[in-house]
């Protein structure tokens, strides 16, 4: 039973890594280090969330997506994303246009 499981979840961290087939000896392979693939997206989602006073902006890992929430008053709870934060931003400020021109006389700058 162990070693099933062992089989199935693997033996741990640590563990020598290797390719094998039957009737050939092992080879050794060194592991693929990558690093965090999302470090640079998740740094500019925070920089992002720090430049924009009427947004909170978030990075889904799971997703790979940028998401931003309006933080002034809107009808409805207002929600952009997109692939790269360059975009994000861009829908952004596309949101703001389309709001400050639907929405209420006030501009968006005196909410705080």
């Amino acid at each position: 039973m162990v070693k099933r499981l062992r089989r199935l979840f693997g033996r741990g961290r640590g563990k020598r890594v290797g390719r094998h087939a039957l009737g050939r000896p092992y080879v050794e392979i060194e592991p693929a280090d990558h690093g965090d693939p999302d470090l640079a997206d998740r740094a500019a989602a925070v920089l992002l969330n720090r430049m924009e006073r009427f947004w909170t902006v978030m990075y889904g890992p799971w997703s790979r997506r940028f998401y931003a929430l309006a933080l002034y008053p809107t009808p409805e709870p207002l929600v952009v994303e997109a692939r790269t934060a360059q975009d994000l931003l861009t829908a952004m400020r596309h949101a703001e246009r389309g709001w400050a021109l639907n929405g209420p006389s006030e501009p968006i700058a005196a909410h705080h």
